[in-house]
């Protein structure tokens, strides 16, 4: 009995699936139809594009760096004596501008003065026995003449001269010495320019030692005073070495703006903070490490904007490509690291999506080594809704038809 149930179950339920089986083949045809009748219909219709002829063009290309950009005039001042700071120029800041021999901070003067006084009074008091001992010289060669002297005491006398000289220049030796003195322990600025650091204040006891020049964040942490020229910069860069032959003295530079993203480059002349450059000197030597070269850039012009200790990016001219194929930028696609342009072939009208290899930026157009000819049609507009094969209608630039 329940075997003759159970069996009864299962035809029905085998009856109902063949049952919604049937239904659905008729509706998958049918959506199967209409899919493919769509596609013809897309295939059937024109895209408007616009499109420019390859061409060759003359190309300038770019290498591109980072560096830090330093004053060309940076006077580090310290003292070289150790004292107590009796004055620092109460009117002076950080960022204050400072003029050439206007003294900026001194340790206590009365102990230099004092030896620079004394040097002095050493020197007037040499040149007067310089000045005794010609007199005598003199004296004995007029009584040589008259016999009246001995050639011993004559010689005695320009033995005399001849001290007395070596004293005096001793003693000019000994001011000079005490004027040294007493201008180190003075900050004068050398320049005219604007004060950079200052890390020392009036009453505090400076001690040489503490100045450490082993790294210039050291210098410039514990220099009493650092005094810049604001308006000529320059940038040291490090390039690889396989940029060392097509890098330039005085080559075009820009100094500032955003560097390549995405492994694309830009165009170092669209944007407002860029700084006009030359290269100035080429070092011939590479690092053994980096095997890089160094070089440096200068600015030009005054007032360039830059900040001393400023890290910019640097865009260093490489001789001009002469007549290299080259396409637009808008002209290319890229898709997993490969690029692409669409060609249109003017018997067929249609598109036909082309691998390209490709050459430097410049501006805004691309060198092309291979993969495309001059005078073919390219894509500019309308490419991100193509296909290869897809047929197309070629609008001028002002819209027209072709």
């Amino acid at each position: 009995m329940c075997k003759s149930r159970m069996s009864a179950v299962g035809v029905v339920l085998l009856f109902g699936l063949l049952g919604c089986g049937g239904t659905e083949e008729p509706e998958a045809q049918q959506n199967g139809q209409s899919a493919t009748a769509g596609q013809q219909g897309g295939e059937a219709q024109l895209v408007s594009v616009k499109a420019v002829p390859v061409a060759h063009r003359n190309l300038q290309t770019w290498v591109y760096s980072q560096g830090t950009a330093r004053s060309r005039q940076r006077e580090f001042l310290t003292f070289t004596q150790q004292g107590m700071v009796s004055h620092v120029d109460e009117e002076l800041r950080v960022g204050s501008p400072v003029k050439a021999g206007q003294l900026i901070a001194h340790q206590a003067p009365e102990r230099v003065q004092a030896d620079l006084q004394a040097a002095k009074a050493a020197l007037a008091e040499a040149e007067a026995n310089l000045e005794l001992a010609k007199v005598t010289r003199r004296r004995y060669e007029a009584l040589i003449e008259q016999r009246s002297a001995s050639r011993q005491e004559l010689d005695q006398a320009v033995v005399q001269v001849e001290q007395a000289t070596a004293a005096r220049d001793n003693s000019r030796a000994q001011l000079a010495q005490a004027q040294l003195t007493v201008d180190e322990s003075r900050l004068v600025s050398p320049i005219d320019g604007v004060l950079a650091r200052l890390n020392i204040e009036k009453g505090r006891y400076f001690m040489p030692s503490v100045v450490q020049t082993n790294t210039e964040q050291n210098a410039l942490r514990t220099v009493p005073a650092l005094v810049i020229g604001p308006n000529r910069f320059e940038v040291r860069v490090d390039l690889p070495s396989y940029d060392f032959r097509q890098v330039e003295n005085g080559a075009r530079a820009v100094v500032g703006g955003e560097p390549p993203r995405d492994g694309r480059d830009v165009d170092p002349l669209v944007g407002n903070d860029r700084v006009a450059g030359t290269v100035h000197a080429i070092s011939p030597s590479l690092d053994p490490e980096t095997r890089t070269f160094e070089v440096v850039v200068h600015t030009e012009g005054d007032n360039p904007g830059l900040l001393d200790g400023e890290f910019v990016a640097v865009w260093i001219a490489l001789p001009v490509l002469q007549e290299s194929l080259a396409v637009p930028l808008e002209a290319l696609r890229f898709r997993n690291d490969q690029s692409f342009v669409f060609v249109v072939e003017r018997d067929s009208g249609r598109v036909n999506e082309r691998r390209v290899e490709l050459g430097q930026q410049a501006g805004a157009y691309r060198a092309v080594v291979e993969g495309i000819a001059e005078g073919e049609l390219v894509v500019t507009d309308g490419r991100a809704a193509l296909y290869d094969g897809q047929q197309v209608r070629v609008l001028q630039a002002d819209g027209e038809r072709e």
